[in-house]
């Protein structure tokens, strides 16, 4: 019976390193404009809620990528908590930096993401995004 409780906090472990990678992925995505790693992250029927409350879709964000010139963009914290077996929850904090016009301007984002295991694989089907910050 231990044997079995060691098995599963290990198989949780490795979950939640893999969801954190994903999360590590997909942010270091946006100053590189690398549409294929959001691809692969992102589920055919992702959508994300944006900061100002517009929904969108996996295809809306792969495609607006090349509109906004990220400078950077730095993880701060992050949790992952495994709902389920294959249900996960990321909820972290980034600060990032826009370029527009010439001009660089720092902001912090907080978001929560819903990862969902398909096909004995991780993939990103909800999100929401809150501005903290940005000057």
């Amino acid at each position: 019976m231990l044997l079995l409780f060691g098995q599963a906090a290990l198989s949780q472990n490795k979950d939640i390193e893999i969801i954190k990678n994903l999360n590590k992925d997909w942010i270091n995505s946006y100053p590189t404009k690398d549409t294929t790693t959001l691809s692969r992250i992102f589920a055919d029927d992702f959508v994300l809620i944006s900061p100002n409350g517009v929904k969108m879709t996996k295809k809306n964000i792969i495609n607006n990528l090349h509109k906004q010139e990220t400078v950077s963009s730095k993880i701060d914290s992050v949790d992952v908590k495994l709902l389920t077996e294959n249900v996960g929850v990321v909820t972290a904090y980034i600060t990032f930096v826009l370029r527009s016009d010439g001009k660089e301007m720092t902001g912090q984002n907080c978001y929560q993401d819903i990862y969902v295991r398909r096909k004995n694989k991780w993939m990103a089907v909800n999100a929401h995004v809150t501005l903290l910050s940005f000057k």
